[in-house]
């Protein structure tokens, strides 16, 4: 099973409207409310793959309630601990003629000593049942800044891969845990160690930073559908060639969850899992929707993926 690890988990409102207009009347021409969350999204995209997935980590109050139902209707296995704060919301104005997306995010909630206890020990158990997991997103106030290098030594004790997918100090930190797959999330800077990522070259040089500093595969996302992959011995460059992308929300997540999915299938090679992941990721790019891809999607989306060693 792959389970996934959503400490920061949000109800996400997405509006959609044409032409934004700062500081004045702009209409609404369509809303979703879903569950969201980086590792949330992972698990979504996992089980629209057709496997089998289980999500933990913090939920709180109605909203938690709302994005624990979803999953569950979703076919989703959860093994949430419910804290005493509710969870937060994130609202997304996604412009439909400039396709930008703006985010406002609130903090999160306040999670307690006894909170973490709780969902280490949840973590543990589920542990024992998975073949893979994957640590995303920011964290809740109260966590722990190495809280993913400590869960990644928990994995690994138990035999499990581990994935990492964070920003800032956390992803940092969680580097040091030396988890099998690391990808920056440079959503809110396109630096990675100090690297700005803006040519092949920069993002090149920040893989091999992730790889030096402990983890053995290193992703680094490079324009809208361009890739770097590192590992100790190989560099790969990958890419999609389809030209229009319609929506970029939960693009980033799909990709860790065709990795998750080829990785856990084992009769793949490498630069099949390469592959199998950047179409994960463009099925999801290419519906106007925010829902995640089946698997008939991402198969169509295969013959648009370029993958090569450099």
């Amino acid at each position: 099973m792959i389970a996934t690890v959503t400490l920061n988990p949000a109800l996400d409102v997405i509006l959609e409207v044409n032409n934004l207009k700062l500081d004045q009347y702009n209409k609404v021409h369509n809303a979703q409310v879903t569950s969201g969350g980086k590792g949330i999204n992972v698990s979504k995209a996992v089980r629209g793959c057709g496997r089998e997935t289980i999500a933990l980590g913090f939920l709180g109050g109605g909203r938690g309630r709302i994005i624990e139902e979803e999953l569950r209707g979703l076919g989703i296995t959860t093994n949430f601990w419910h804290i005493e704060e509710k969870t937060r919301s994130n609202t997304i104005i996604w412009d439909k003629k400039t396709g930008q997306h703006t985010l406002l995010s609130e903090v999160g909630p306040q999670v307690t000593e006894y909170d973490l206890e709780m969902f280490h020990s949840i973590f543990y158990r589920v542990m024992s049942q998975s073949s893979i997991v994957t640590l995303s997103g920011s964290l809740p106030r109260g966590t722990p800044v190495d809280i993913y290098a400590n869960l990644i030594d928990i994995a690994k004790e138990r035999g499990v891969k581990t994935i990492l997918n964070a920003s800032g100090e956390p992803f940092i930190k969680g580097l040091e845990g030396k988890p099998f797959l690391a990808k920056p999330d440079i959503r809110k800077s396109n630096k990675v160690f100090g690297i700005v990522i803006d040519s092949e070259k920069n993002a090149i040089n920040a893989a091999k930073e992730v790889v030096r500093r402990g983890a053995e595969i290193a992703i680094v996302s490079l324009e809208l559908q361009k890739d770097i992959i590192a590992t100790q011995n190989e560099l790969w460059f990958a890419e999609t060639t389809y030209g229009k992308i319609v929506n970029l929300i939960g693009a980033g997540d799909a990709l860790i969850a065709g990795f998750a999915v080829a990785l856990a299938e084992e009769d793949k090679s490498f630069r099949e899992i390469i592959e199998f992941s950047m179409a994960c990721a463009l099925a999801s790019a290419l519906r106007e929707e925010v829902e995640f891809n089946s698997r008939k999607e991402v198969e169509k989306c295969l013959k648009c993926v370029n993958v090569k060693k450099i």
